[in-house]
């Protein structure tokens, strides 16, 4: 060890712990980002978002690696004379600065594709092409050099030394990273926040590695400089990754509201014109057959009618007691004609709950249009609540023939056992259950206690 600092000096070893330990790091990040891949396309909702410049962090830090490997081996072996060192260093020097170019024409590529083509800038995407053909004429000298010198030379001493080629390409790449900075000073209010931060760190931190190098040929600070970067940048991706995978899932989780809002309304819409219609009907009946009760079914009807219309202009879930009363208004509009002789009672042990509104009412209109024959004393239905531990039961008896439960009957009819079932789902987490219990058909709502309303 002692050997090696002797040979290279404290400045350069100091370069080579930090080359050392940023390897590491690189390591880690790729690693990182590799399974972050593969978690977020096995998360439902982040496999949904796309995230800006995940494969390009991935493919940087990649050449990260190989370019601070590069020059990690070229500083150990520089001034060791054994063949495999001879080697090792002109190896290392020459992908050291192919690896270099590659890092230029890679971010010139982003800007292309994040700054020009997201503006659809022709012109712009045309001169960053000509930037990037500007590293033909570096690429061209570094193969060249091992037989010209041209760049560099490896002396006999097996230490790498500067040439004229080697300010040829400094120049062009300053140049480039020049052009870089201008595009995003200029282009700054039409690129997103995120794309700039990175582009601006990618120019600002190896334009300073770069300057400093130039002027002193005994300290290299590029890949310092790149080390610190590449952390910047992992921060300010991590930092966009949450910010828009959180904003993704807020407006993902506004448009399912608003979605369900919009069913829900579209479901009430269907819901008003049943009651309206029908309890004109059933007035327009009692005005012909009985005309000294009409004042009062008018005046029934009018508060039928108000507590629906009230009652369907929120999608939030109402008291039970008031679809009660809406089912008493029902019942006052259906006896008004007197050939109807069906009997209904109410059995309510518990009230203090909320169902969606209209939930009740249709139900019990459903029982009396088509489960019994309204004209008969024979004919029952009878509306009961009681609650459990765990949740609260409204139930509409009737003692009908009965029907086949089926998808089709479940759509039958006026709003539909569907929509009310659906509304129950959506509204209040609870369910409609229809079935046959001893002669009677039972429709059971059944409200959770642990989920009684939702907002």
């Amino acid at each position: 060890m002692s050997e090696l600092i002797e040979r290279i000096g404290v400045s350069v070893f100091v370069q080579i712990i930090l080359e050392s330990w940023n390897e590491l790091f690189l390591l880690l990040l790729i690693v990182v980002m590799q399974v972050g891949k593969l978690q977020d396309k096995s998360d439902e909702l982040v496999s949904r978002v796309k995230i800006p410049l995940t494969d390009e962090l991935v493919v940087f830090y990649s050449a990260i690696f190989v370019y601070n490997f590069a020059d990690i081996i070229t500083l150990i072996s520089s001034g060791y004379g054994s063949p495999s060192a001879y080697y090792i260093m002109r190896i290392g020097v020459f992908c050291y600065y192919l690896v270099g170019a590659f890092q230029t024409v890679f971010f010139l590529d982003v800007i292309k594709k994040y700054i020009a083509r997201r503006n659809n800038d022709k012109k712009l995407e045309h001169v960053i092409i000509g930037f990037q053909l500007l590293e033909v004429p570096n690429v061209i000298l570094l193969l060249a050099t091992p037989f010209t010198n041209a760049l560099y030379f490896i002396d006999a001493a097996n230490k790498y030394n500067r040439l004229w080629g080697y300010y040829v390409w400094q120049s062009i790449t300053i140049l480039s990273f020049l052009f870089i900075g201008a595009v995003i000073l200029l282009y700054r209010k039409k690129t997103d926040r995120f794309i700039k931060k990175i582009i601006a760190i990618a120019f600002l931190f190896p334009m300073a590695g770069f300057l400093v190098s130039l002027l002193f040929s005994t300290f290299n600070i590029n890949n310092i400089m790149v080390s610190v970067s590449e952390l910047l940048m992992f921060m300010l991706y991590e930092k966009s990754k949450t910010d828009v995978t959180l904003k993704y899932g807020y407006e993902l989780e506004k448009a399912k509201t608003e979605l369900a809002e919009t069913r829900l309304t579209l479901m009430q819409a269907q819901i008003k014109p049943h009651f309206i219609n029908n309890a004109m009907i059933a007035v327009q009946e009692v005005c012909y057959t009985d005309p000294e009760r009409a004042a009062d079914l008018i005046e029934h009807f009018a508060r039928y009618l108000r507590n629906n219309i009230n009652a369907t202009n929120s999608s939030l879930p109402v008291d039970f007691k008031d679809e009660v009363q809406a089912v008493k208004e029902y019942l006052a509009i259906e006896h008004a004609d007197t050939g109807k002789r069906f009997q209904f009672e109410f059995d309510i042990k518990c009230e203090n709950f909320k169902v969606p509104a209209l939930s009740i009412e249709p139900l019990v209109e459903n029982a009396v249009k088509h489960g019994i024959d309204r004209y008969s004393v024979k004919g029952r239905v009878i509306l009961a609540s009681y609650e459990t531990e765990n949740a609260y039961h409204a139930e509409i008896r009737d003692n009908g023939n009965g029907f086949e439960v089926s998808d089709e009957t479940l759509g039958k009819g006026g709003i539909g056992l569907k929509n009310t079932e659906e509304r129950l789902r959506t509204m209040c987490g609870g369910k409609l259950e229809i079935k046959r219990i001893d002669g009677w058909t039972v429709a059971e709502i059944i409200i959770p206690k642990a989920q009684e309303v939702r907002i």
